[in-house]
């Protein structure tokens, strides 16, 4: 685990930049693995200007949305879709055939991650994994819990992250999410976890003791060979 301690957003976001534009460059055709929310939107943008300044540097990338909640509709602006394609994939160009994405509405969230796990597999994993941490630790919507799932399910969300702002605003009750498992995260070639953000400071404290427990999922990222804990330090309190 390389540990990053940034002065603020946007030099988190720059050097989350920098690891992502050289792994493009060295292969263009890359999985790339989009979580939504605040703390990567400073990279897309950065991907986004990388684009405007090169248009066909990112041309033949793909891309993988990491969760999505279970109960919204696919016009709701609160879906993690809504997210990404607006961050990110209209501002690069990406269209349908280079993206693979838990569909929103679906009425059987468990055959859609059966088909999404099915995608990963066939493009033999996922090379570059975009993360944040919740304030419970976790990452994705792999929850705290006794026992973690290594491939894509159906997740209960934990009271914690039912209690966050976002989901408040929502307006409906959300129970379940639609995520990868930790074994798709472990599984991908490198992994940049963001944190950024109040209420994340004992969230990152307890990473950084360096014991694996799965009441803190984050902390499985220990056993990962490649991976950057990039840390706004304004900002974690």
């Amino acid at each position: 685990m390389k540990l990053h301690n940034c002065k603020n957003y946007e030099e988190m976001s720059r050097l989350g930049a920098e690891l992502v534009h050289a792994e493009v460059e060295i292969n263009p055709d890359l999985l790339f693995c989009a979580a939504s929310g605040n703390s990567p939107s400073g990279l897309y943008e950065l991907m986004a200007e990388k684009h405007g300044d090169s248009p066909d540097f990112f041309d033949y990338m793909k891309v993988i949305k990491l969760d999505e909640w279970v109960g919204l509709t696919n016009g709701s602006v609160f879906t993690s879709e809504y997210d990404i394609q607006e961050k990110l994939l209209k501002k690069l160009g990406i269209d349908g055939d280079r993206y693979i994405s838990f569909v929103e509405e679906t009425q059987d969230p468990e055959s859609e991650c059966d088909r999404v796990q099915d995608e990963i597999d066939n493009h033999e994993g996922i090379d570059i994994c975009i993360l944040g941490i919740g304030i419970n630790g976790h990452i994705a919507l792999n929850e705290p819990a006794e026992f973690l799932q290594p491939n894509c399910h159906v997740a209960i969300l934990h009271p914690l992250t039912l209690a966050s702002g976002m989901i408040e605003k929502v307006g409906i009750p959300l129970s379940e999410g639609m995520t990868l498992g930790v074994g798709n995260i472990m599984s991908s070639k490198m992994v940049i976890l963001f944190v950024t953000g109040k209420g994340k400071k004992q969230a990152l404290d307890s990473l950084l003791e360096g014991r694996i427990r799965t009441d803190l999922p984050a902390s499985l990222l220990w056993l990962h060979p490649n991976v950057h804990v990039i840390v706004d330090r304004k900002s974690v309190h």
